[in-house]
């Protein structure tokens, strides 16, 4: 008989049509959100923090059996907070999937988590975790309640598939068992598309080709840069939001109508404003989606993609749009270095004397067949791992 599989932790985008949950019943809303006025489109982006989390739940799902069942996070805690028992959870399943990001870091101190995972009991599968920055947790100490959330998971069957060999390596040595590098569960999620996005790498025409730019609008001019050097002359360049609004500094006003954000296209259309915006004399046009498959589908009708955000790139690769990643950080570098994705390193581009000859020149010396067969030996590392610890599909 197959586990009862509990997925919990980053959702994917179907739970904002979560109106309720009792116990073990979830209801959803039949009617599709349309958060068009500033308040309305915060308080969207607040749910979720990040619009790029969406495709780590969606990528969990994906690989799982179709008898999964996804159970939102607050919906768990809340339980607790409220003086009920987790019992009827306990009864009904028999391992908990918990999708993770970068949750091993000195700011966020995970007691939601360890309150949670402390009254599941059963084995726990800690799926895509990874931390912001091993220095820091050399110099300093786990917070509270992360180094709580370990403590619960010490006590009884778990499995770490981490987003990348550093992140194994720290657990490693914090005494856990089962510890894997699978990479992100984004990175498996339409696989096909994937692959192609990798072939058409090497003949994208740098300078002329539809680029869509992310990357943190608001706290630096990177993608304003960007834009410069690899947007055609004379085109308006497409920029895609993940949490600028909220981390950053970049505000929306309502335009005329009152609307801030049109959710049949995701454009905002309301008054942006952000530092550099006074650079360029075609600003970008910026989106935002709630809805991955929307994403996805504008995403398609583009050539390339130039990304310093990993998700909103690996969204235009489930596109089969071909990608290059900026890396910018440890986090990146360590996903990144694990799955072979293709990428440069943001040192060496801010080293190069013309941007755009330095990206055609980069893409042009790839070998598609080399990172579609890295690729697809990680995907099957990923995918034989769910199946050696009883979740994976057959």
């Amino acid at each position: 008989m197959p586990p009862r599989i509990l997925v919990t932790g980053v959702p994917g985008h179907y739970t904002r049509l979560v109106k309720g949950a009792q116990s073990l019943a979830i209801y959803y809303s039949e009617q599709q959100k349309q958060p068009e006025t500033t308040e309305q489109f915060l308080q969207e982006l607040n749910g979720i923090s990040n619009t790029g989390n969406y495709l780590i739940g969606e990528g969990a799902m994906g690989a799982l059996p179709s008898t999964a069942k996804a159970i939102p996070f607050w919906h768990l805690f809340n339980c607790l907070s409220n003086g009920e028992t987790l019992e009827a959870f306990n009864k009904q399943f028999d391992i908990c999937v918990f999708t993770c990001a970068n949750l091993l870091r000195k700011g966020l101190s995970a007691d939601a988590e360890a309150k949670v995972l402390s009254e599941l009991k059963m084995p726990v599968v800690m799926l895509g975790i990874g931390m912001q920055n091993r220095k820091d947790l050399e110099e300093h100490d786990l917070p509270e309640g992360t180094r709580k959330l370990l403590d619960v998971l010490k006590d009884r069957e778990h499995y770490f598939l981490t987003r990348g060999h550093e992140t194994a390596g720290y657990l490693k040595d914090q005494g856990f068992s089962f510890v894997k590098p699978t990479g992100c569960p984004s990175t498996y999620f339409l696989p096909h598309n994937m692959r192609a996005s990798f072939k058409k790498l090497p003949q994208v025409p740098v300078g002329k080709a539809r680029t869509i730019y992310s990357g943190y609008l608001g706290a630096d001019l990177e993608s304003i840069a960007d834009a410069d050097a690899l947007e055609p002359e004379g085109s308006v360049p497409q920029y895609v939001v993940q949490d600028e609004f909220l981390h950053f500094d970049m505000k929306v006003e309502p335009d005329e109508t009152g609307r801030s954000y049109d959710s049949a296209s995701g454009r905002m259309i309301g008054k942006l404003t952000y530092p550099g915006l006074e650079r360029r004399d075609r600003p970008f046009a910026v989106r935002t989606f709630f809805d991955t498959n929307q994403w996805r589908g504008w995403a398609s009708s583009m050539d390339f993609n130039f990304g310093r955000r990993f998700h909103g790139s690996i969204i235009a690769m489930q596109s089969g749009v071909p990608s290059l990643m900026v890396a910018i950080d440890d986090r990146m570098r360590e996903m990144l270095g694990y799955t072979g994705l293709p990428a440069i390193d943001r040192e060496d581009l801010d080293r190069a004397d013309n941007r755009r000859e330095f990206v055609a020149d980069h893409l042009a010396s790839l070998n598609a067949s080399e990172m579609v067969d890295r690729y697809s030996d990680r995907e099957r590392t990923f995918r034989e791992t769910l199946r050696e610890i009883g979740v994976g599909k057959e």
